[in-house]
């Protein structure tokens, strides 16, 4: 690796699926680290970016993100590989067909670890991303920005966000995704992608109270009754930098 690529800004891509959001990253300059736990995925994603990986551009982990290393098993949806997971529940919901298979586990101190901390760490790792966020607490160096796939623990994810030190947030209406391309690079965010991030997400930076009353005005009722439609779903995003924008979320 080069020393000049050695200083560029590194990505967690944890729940990399097909590469999609790995493409983006590396058309905005960044490295990326891709966890995937399905290997067939992680197969196609070899090809796709055996260039990037050959000039340390991409690392590629074949491992589920854990509570504990070794191994664990592993639910590969064979209807949607999206909804593949380390809980059944998750993986076989709507009555599809899965099939389980064994796979190594790291946990994310174990990644920091190895890789270092990254800039952005976007998590979308079905049915754990508790887990991940849970240990971000006490970690004495955290990534820049964070996002997590909204589901219907959000509540429960804006609290451990703000426990590990994060105190701006964004919500990202992920069904408008498809509408959305990057001002400095004209990519086109494709359906199912988790589009930009950071300060590239629309809208500015709410302390957790004015995240809260956006939240419970779009997504669900504090009862966790949900208000937006089935059609429509979310990503949280969050920042532990210093607020600098207004905290209104009619601004």
């Amino acid at each position: 690796m080069t020393p000049d690529l050695a200083q560029r800004p590194f990505v967690f891509d944890l729940g990399m699926n097909n590469g999609d959001d790995t493409d983006y990253y590396l058309k905005r300059g960044l490295r990326v680290l891709g966890l995937e736990a399905n290997p067939v995925l992680c197969e196609k994603a070899a090809l796709r970016f055996a260039a990037d990986i050959a000039e340390g551009r991409v690392v590629i982990r074949h491992a589920a993100i854990w509570e504990s290393s070794g191994e664990t098993s592993f639910f590969v949806n064979l209807d949607n590989d999206h909804w593949s997971s380390i809980d059944f529940g998750w993986a076989g919901r709507d009555d599809s067909r899965c099939r389980e298979i064994t796979v190594p586990c790291v946990t994310l101190p174990e990644l920091f670890a190895a890789h270092g901390v990254p800039h952005y760490l976007k998590i979308d790792v079905e049915g754990v991303d508790h887990l991940v966020l849970g240990q971000l607490a006490g970690l004495g160096d955290l990534p820049l920005y964070v996002s997590v796939e909204d589901c219907r623990f959000g509540f429960d994810y804006m609290r451990a966000l703000a426990a590990a030190g994060y105190d701006g947030f964004k919500l990202q209406d992920q069904s408008t995704v498809a509408e959305l391309d990057d001002g400095q690079t004209g990519h086109r965010f494709l359906p199912g992608s988790s589009g930009p991030f950071g300060e590239d997400v629309a809208g500015p930076w709410l302390d957790q109270q004015a995240m809260l009353q956006l939240y419970t005005t779009v997504v669900r009722d504090r009862a966790g009754n949900r208000i937006a439609p089935r059609s429509r779903w979310f990503d949280i995003h969050a920042t532990r930098r210093p607020l600098r924008a207004s905290t209104n979320p009619g601004n």
